[in-house]
């Protein structure tokens, strides 16, 4: 056994607080086989009593471990963008420009293969705000996870697999309501430049 596996048996045995830093570890880029996302699940349902405390642990873990990733775009700039490749740099840089807060959101709620260390670095990169982001990141990750600790809290040990099928399904209708409000923000900023340089 690995050290890094050792220290995740370690972490998992202490419950909320061990998951909020997996979770931390695993969004700052250091790989933990099965990621947090499991864990929520297998915690849920070994205690579905505290599913509001496991996936607020994972979520506020998470977001402090985006930060590091966010950092290294901040300091490194499109050095760090670099190493991806060029097509998903220019629909990541695309979407960064128009709307970095649903951008953030989107990417954190996302399953594999999403690209979300990207998007995370982008962030950084074009000097999105730090609380900004840090709160984008926090509500993506408290919907993720809440999604999971239901499930892991509904479905027990078939949590996996349900959530296997239906996340995909799941994952779509939340995009949907990201674009629905995008568009209606978008509305309203246009009625109100219309309605001001009708006033002029």
């Amino acid at each position: 056994m690995s050290f890094l596996q050792t220290a995740k048996q370690f972490l998992l045995t202490l419950g909320a607080p061990g998951l909020a830093v997996i979770a931390f570890l695993d969004s700052a880029g250091v790989p933990m086989a099965g990621g947090p996302d499991a864990l929520v699940l297998f915690l849920s349902w070994q205690q579905p009593a505290q599913v509001p405390l496991i996936v607020l642990a994972a979520a506020i873990g998470s977001a402090l471990g985006c930060l590091v990733l966010y950092g290294i775009g901040r300091i490194s700039g499109p050095v760090a963008l670099s190493r991806f490749e060029p097509r998903r740099r220019a629909w990541v840089t695309q979407k960064m420009d128009q709307h970095a807060l649903w951008a953030v959101i989107t990417a954190v709620m996302a399953p594999p293969p999403f690209p979300m260390k990207l998007i995370i670095i982008a962030a950084g990169v074009f000097n999105m705000s730090r609380g900004k982001f840090f709160a984008g990141v926090l509500v993506g990750r408290l919907i993720r996870y809440g999604v999971e600790g239901y499930m892991g809290a509904r479905f027990g040990d078939r949590a996996a697999q349900v959530l296997q099928t239906q996340y995909p399904i799941i994952f779509a209708v939340l995009v949907a309501t990201v674009l629905v409000v995008i568009l209606i923000r978008r509305r309203r900023a246009n009625a109100e430049l219309v309605k001001r340089s009708s006033l002029t």
